[in-house]
């Protein structure tokens, strides 16, 4: 009966830490979206505004947010995160450029926003 016990609380105590790192990683992962989001929002009022010191101080923020947890949106969902790598990497560019192309950088910036609130609700 000991051993029976013992056992059933083993694999109580081996699933609650399985359950509790998929949790961390979801949330790392939830925190890192609305970062990136909070940052797209920002971007686009920036862009709006043709506030091109404002856009190429925000811009490239992007980058090190996405680097935080882009590892774990690559192993868990490879097509999203090829959608947000083919948005993320243009707009850093036009945030970074000498002269700013409203439309495009706008244009480009939406579609990330899209991606990314696309990954939000697929880690919910």
């Amino acid at each position: 009966m000991k051993k029976i016990t013992s056992m059933v609380l083993a694999i109580g105590l081996g699933g609650s830490l399985i359950l509790a790192g998929c949790s961390s990683e979801n949330s790392k992962v939830s925190n890192g979206v609305n970062k990136m989001l909070d940052t797209t929002e920002e971007l686009s009022k920036a862009i709006d505004s043709g506030d091109q010191a404002k856009v190429k101080e925000v811009g490239p923020q992007l980058e090190d947010q996405w680097s935080s947890f882009e590892d774990d949106v690559k192993k868990d969902n490879k097509d999203l995160y090829e959608k947000i790598e083919k948005y993320l990497d243009p707009t850093i560019a036009g945030s970074e450029a000498a002269t700013l192309d409203q439309e495009t950088l706008g244009n480009l910036n939406d579609q990330l926003t899209d991606a990314l609130k696309e990954l939000d609700e697929k880690t919910k």
